[in-house]
Order: structure tokens, then C-alpha cells, then sequence
């Protein structure tokens, strides 16, 4: 008879310890991945984000050309033909758009001279998109 064939026959599965130590090699990968994950995640929402206050800018200035008045305006439902599809916060936020009195500013904080849109989200740390100026 093998001399390794009873030894084989009575393991059968894994040990207590060889079991804790992959429950404990899983939670270190997990604390390590869970706030790359979660940081990315509103990374993306406040990008998804920013690029519908930019598409609502976009809007804006078609809004602008199209309409003879040559304004902008504050009431989003304006934009509907020219925005072609409504757009939502990833986070719940809504958007406004305000007209500048000279004293607003941008997202990168620069001043937004008067007459300039500044389009805004009030989802907390989405702030504002002012075209032509947080653009460069």
C-alpha cells in the first residue's frame, strides 16, 4: 500500500486557519478597492454632470441664434427643441440657468461678465458651468 494513500484519504477539505487567511486576504483587497470604487464613481457623476451643463449651454446659444430677441433665457423648458433630449443629474441635482450681473463666477472662479449664462446644478460639489470662460 501507498504510504501517501491514507494520508490523502483523511484531508478532505481546507483548515480553519488556511480559510482565514483568504477571509483575510479578501477584506484587505476589498478596504483597499471599496474607495478607488467609490471615489470614481462620483468622479463620473460629477463629469456625466458637467457635461449636461455644458450640452444645456449648447442649448443656450442655439436658443439664442434661433430665437429673434437674441436672449438667452432662464426657462429650460425653452431649450427643448434645441437641447433634443432633457437632462438628468446622475446625483438628483436640478439645473438652472441664471444671466450674469456681472458680479457672478464661474466654476474656475473667475468673474462672468454681465449678460453671460451661468448654467448650475444644486447637487452638493457639482457647482456651475459659465460657457466661453470655465471652457478654457
Amino acid at each position: 500500500m501507498n504510504k501517501f494513500a491514507f494520508v490523502r484519504n483523511s484531508r478532505r477539505g481546507f483548515t480553519l486557519i488556511e480559510l482565514l487567511v483568504v477571509i483575510l486576504i479578501l477584506s484587505i483587497l476589498m478596504a483597499v478597492a471599496l474607495p478607488l470604487y467609490v471615489g470614481s464613481l462620483s468622479d463620473s457623476q460629477i463629469k456625466t454632470c458637467r457635461s449636461n451643463m455644458w450640452s444645456i449651454a449648447q442649448a443656450e446659444q442655439a436658443y439664442k441664434t434661433r430665437v429673434a430677441g437674441y436672449s438667452y433665457t432662464t426657462n429650460l423648458a425653452n431649450l427643448a427643441p434645441d437641447l433634443g433630449a432633457a437632462t438628468a443629474c446622475p446625483s438628483n441635482g436640478s439645473y438652472s440657468v441664471v444671466i450674469s450681473n456681472g458680479s457672478d463666477l464661474a466654476n474656475n472662479g473667475t468673474t462672468v461678465p454681465s449678460g453671460g449664462i451661468i448654467v448650475k446644478c444644486d447637487a452638493p460639489a457639482h457647482g456651475v458651468f459659465a460657457p466661453g470662460i470655465d471652457s478654457r
